[in-house]
Order: C-alpha cells, then structure tokens, then sequence
C-alpha cells in the first residue's frame, strides 16, 4: 500500500492504542493460570493476534464478550505448531513459555522475523534442561520441555525478551532458579514483566536488575488485567504536535511502567509546549532546541526521535542506537536514508546518531515494512514543501492497525 502525504498541521484529540507489549505479556500470564483471567482494553494489532493464536495452540480457552477477553489455561496437545508470524517478542517469550511442558513444540517465524537472530537461546534453554533445537541461531525453534530450573547467566546488551520469557516459564520450574544478567537494556520492558507477573500471583526477587530469584513450584491467580494505552505508538502523535500544530492524547497513565513515557520529558526539555492532565497528553508546536538522548532504555523512540531532531535548532544526538539492527530493518540505519533522501542532514558515527535542522522536500520513501518507520515517516512528511509518497505504509498494522486512520482524525492540510 502506498501513501500520499501532503504538507500538513496537525490538530485535534485521539486515543492512544492499547500497549501491544502490555497485551501479549497479560495474555500470557493468562494462558499459564488454570482459572479464568479477564483482559480489558487488549490490542488487536498483528502481533497481539500472534500471541493469541499461540495460547489457543497451547491448550486455552478464549472467550470475547463486552470487549474482554476471557482466559482459562489448558493442557495443550501434543506436537504442535506455534506460528509467532513477525513477532520477535513471541518467539522469544513463548519458546520459554512452551518449554514449561513436556511436549514438543515447533515455533515457526514469518518474512523479517526469519531474518533475525536468536542468540544464545538455544543454550540458555538447554542449560535448564529443554531439549532446545534452532536453525543455526534462527528460527524455527523445536522446544520440548518440561523446563528444570536452575542458575543461568545472561547477557542483556542486545535484548530483554528471552529474560521475559524465563521470568514467566522458571516459576513453573521444578527446581528454584537465579539469572544472573549483565549489560542488561530496555529495563522498563522488564518492569513491565515483573508487574504482570504480580499482578498474577508470581513472585521474583530483583536485585538491580542484575540477579533474579525464582522458586519454582509456584502457581499463577487468575488475573483481571487492563490493558493501558501504548506510549510507544502515541509518541508519534506527540512528536507531531511538537513540531507542527496541537494535538491532545487520551488513554495514556503517566505512572505507566512503559519506559517510552520519557518522550513527554524529551518534549519538554527541546520547548515544546506540554499540558498534562489526568488520562492525556497535549502538545503544542514551538521554536524547538537540539536534544541528546540515550537510546538503551528506549530503543522503539528512535525513528520518532530522528524526525524530531529535523525540527530542531542545532544539532541533536541519539546514543546507544546499535541494539537497533536486530529489529524489523537496519532501523537506525533506514530511517537516516529514508529522511536524507528528502533533503534532512542526517550522520551515523559509530553508536550515535546527529540529526542537524532541516527543511524536507517531496519525494518518495519506502517503510521498509517497519511499522515504527512508517510511523515516524508520516509524522516528517506532514513539514515537506512538496507530496510525499510512503511505500509500504500497511505495516503499521504490526502494531498501531488504526494508525492512518487516526492520522487522517488529527491532519488538517495547509
């Protein structure tokens, strides 16, 4: 699909989606618990639909009734296919997930996802006693359980999800167990595990980040989850706000675990002007100053970050962006040639990025088929002096379906 973008404000007030990564990680928990959970307000992005497709595999029962979903955990069958489509995150999740019993499972990826590394799951997961067979570091994953427990060292620089995924399956374990992790990134996603897990009667001792404790035997409590609005899809709207026009935000908690909240201080600090009331975010445009951001916590707010560093005076610097090249594309690297091809100023120097103010031209761009290019790709163009055409613009449907829809509710052209 392609879209024609053509130079813009923007102006009104819509809702943020539900947080993908909050959906899959409640659905999960769900789909452990022999009782029945309730999840209110759930993403139906694509890979919130993987996730729900793979715990129906695993043996739950769904029922949807007043926009909830009702969740009872079963026992799953024997020899199954789990189809994790483009979703990084379950297959890393629900390989551990699946390792809990003893069944063999086959997680299958699709287009990009077959692309990307596995890194040393296959080996934490036999350490722990899986019987654990990837392709060579890539998908599929055969898994067969059940999982043991017992103490295991991880590396955090590159990703947090195989965390997730043994947080959620080791307290099912027989044994107790301890993680040890160094260098670990994106901890909000970690915050965002743990507090789940809570929420669904599992304890795991933190300490720093550093060393977890499970006990093992433990059983998950039905839970009754609502899901929040997702700061990482928002932030797209906010950014465009900052930079051309007002735009307002609802089903956003400030108090959230998302760790892309820190977009609202970033907005703040480059002089945008920003009203926060109970459950929204407004966002008014203003002359905007150059900003430096680190990038480990917060790796999903590159693409937008990027496109606000073309809006603002100066030079602007994006750190710690290397983790970037295991997503959907070479994001860091794509979104710098997407926007340099219509007249933006943009370096990469070793793990930086340094974006100098710029004015953008029409022209044609491609998403690549990432969903957070595309995102942040239609917030540049609503500035360019002349139409834009985005290549690929149906991906946002990985995690934002209503994206251009909304985009049409707030764009008002000049």
């Amino acid at each position: 699909m392609e879209k024609i973008i053509r130079n813009s404000v923007v102006n009104g007030r819509i809702d943020a989606p539900p947080s993908k990564s909050m959906t899959i990680r409640a659905l999960a928990a769900a789909s452990m618990c022999q009782s029945e959970s309730v999840i209110s307000n759930y993403s139906v992005c694509d890979d919130a639909l993987a996730a729900l497709d793979i715990i129906k595999a695993l043996g739950s029962k769904i029922r949807s009734a007043d926009e909830v979903l009702k969740i009872k955990g079963g026992k799953p069958p024997e020899n199954k296919i789990l189809n994790c489509r483009e979703s990084a995150f379950c297959l890393r999740l629900f390989s551990a997930i699946a390792s809990v019993y003893d069944i063999e499972f086959v997680l299958v990826a699709e287009k990009s996802l077959l692309k990307r590394h596995t890194g040393n799951m296959e080996e934490i997961l036999c350490t722990l006693g899986v019987e654990c067979k990837t392709n060579n570091d890539y998908p599929p994953i055969k898994v067969h359980g059940p999982i043991k427990g017992g103490n295991i060292k991880l590396d955090g620089s590159k990703s947090s999800q195989l965390l997730s995924g043994l947080l959620f399956s080791l307290p099912l374990a027989q044994k107790d167990s301890t993680i040890e992790v160094a260098n670990l990134k994106s901890k909000p996603y970690i915050d965002l595990t743990l507090d789940v897990l809570s929420k669904s009667g599992i304890e795991i001792r933190n300490d720093n980040y550093e060393l977890f404790r499970i006990n093992g035997g433990q059983n998950y409590s039905p839970a009754k989850l609502e899901i929040e609005g997702d700061w990482s899809c928002a932030s797209n709207f906010l950014v465009a706000g900052a930079i051309n026009g007002e735009v307002e935000i609802g089903n956003l908690k400030l108090d959230s675990f998302q760790g892309d909240k820190v977009i609202v201080d970033l907005l703040n600090d480059v002089g945008a002007e920003v009203a926060l009331f109970d459950n929204s975010i407004k966002v008014c445009s203003n002359e905007l100053k150059q900003f430096e951001f680190d990038a480990s916590d917060c790796p999903d707010l590159v693409p937008i970050l990027a496109v606000l560093g073309c809006f603002c005076e100066g030079e602007s610097v994006i750190s710690n962006i290397s983790r970037l090249a295991g997503k959907e594309s070479s994001r860091a690297e794509i979104i710098a040639k997407e926007l340099n091809s219509l007249g933006a100023k943009i370096r990469l120097e070793e793990d930086s990025m340094r974006i100098e103010k710029s004015s953008l031209r029409g022209g044609r761009v491609n998403s690549h088929c990432d969903h957070r290019i595309a995102m942040a790709l239609g917030v540049a163009v609503l500035s360019s002096s002349e139409p834009v055409i985005i290549e690929n613009a149906e991906c946002v449907s990985k995690s934002y379906p209503d994206f251009w829809e909304d985009f049409e509710k707030v764009k008002q052209i000049k």
